[in-house]
C-alpha cells in the first residue's frame, strides 16, 4: 500500500513569505515617509517673498545658508559650493558665503577697499537646489510713456529717489539707486504698488545653467 506525503497548500508558504519581508517593507516605507516629511518640513520652514515681475506677482524662497557678496576683489571671486560647478555667472565680482561655516568672512570681507554689498540668496521654489537669485542692489522702473520730463522729476523728488541712468529697454525707464539685499525688493514693491508706474523690479543678479 503506497503511503501518500503531506504537501502543505501553497497558501501557508506565501504566508510565511510575508510575515518574514513585511517588516523589512514596513521599515523601508516608514524611512522613505520620514524622509519625505523632513523635506516638506524643511521647505515650509523656508522664509517666502514676492515681487512684481510686470504685471505678475512671483515669489522667491530665501536659502538659510548662503548669502551672496558683490564688490568682491577679483582675487576673491570664486563661487564656494560645489553645487555650483555647472554653472555661470552674469557678474565677475561675486562669492557666495556659507553661513554656518564662515561665521567670520563678513567681517573680514569688510576690509577690502570697496565696500561689499550683501544679498540672501534666493530660490524661484522652496527648496535651496536650482539656480540661485541675489540682490546686488538699485532697482529697474518704467513710468507711463506719455510721462513728461517734468512730471518724472516731480515723481523722483516725491519718493526721495535717484536715477543712476537711463535705461534702453523702453521709453521712461531707469535705474533707481537703492541698497543690496532685501530692502531694494521692498522698494520696487512698494514703488510698483503705487500704481504710478508700468514696471518696477529688483535690479536681480541670477545664476544660469549652461546649456
Amino acid at each position: 500500500m503506497k503511503t501518500t506525503q503531506f504537501a502543505p497548500p501553497k497558501w501557508i508558504f506565501l504566508s510565511l513569505v510575508i510575515v518574514l519581508i513585511a517588516p523589512h517593507i514596513s521599515f523601508a516605507m516608514s524611512s522613505t515617509t520620514k524622509t519625505d516629511t523632513h523635506n516638506k518640513q524643511a521647505e515650509e520652514t523656508l522664509q517666502q517673498y514676492t515681487w512684481y515681475d510686470g504685471n505678475q506677482k512671483r515669489s522667491v524662497w530665501v536659502n538659510p545658508n548662503l548669502m551672496a557678496e558683490f564688490n568682491v576683489p577679483t582675487k576673491e571671486a570664486t563661487v564656494k559650493s560645489s553645487s555650483t560647478s555647472n554653472l555661470t555667472t552674469q557678474m565677475p565680482f561675486v562669492r557666495f558665503i556659507e553661513i554656518e561655516t564662515d561665521t567670520n568672512a563678513l567681517q573680514t570681507s569688510g576690509k577690502s577697499q570697496e565696500k561689499p554689498q550683501l544679498s540672501p540668496v534666493l530660490h524661484n521654489t522652496a527648496s535651496t537646489t536650482g539656480p540661485k537669485r541675489a540682490l546686488p542692489g538699485n532697482v529697474i522702473v518704467q513710468m507711463q510713456h506719455n510721462w513728461s520730463q517734468e512730471k518724472i522729476e516731480r515723481w523722483f523728488k516725491q519718493y526721495n529717489l535717484t536715477a543712476i541712468k537711463p535705461l534702453t529697454f523702453a521709453p521712461n525707464a531707469f535705474l533707481i539707486q537703492s541698497k543690496a539685499g532685501l530692502e531694494s525688493l521692498n522698494l520696487a514693491n512698494k514703488l510698483y504698488e503705487t500704481g504710478d508706474v508700468v514696471l518696477a523690479s529688483p535690479n536681480w543678479w541670477q545664476e544660469r545653467v549652461k546649456r
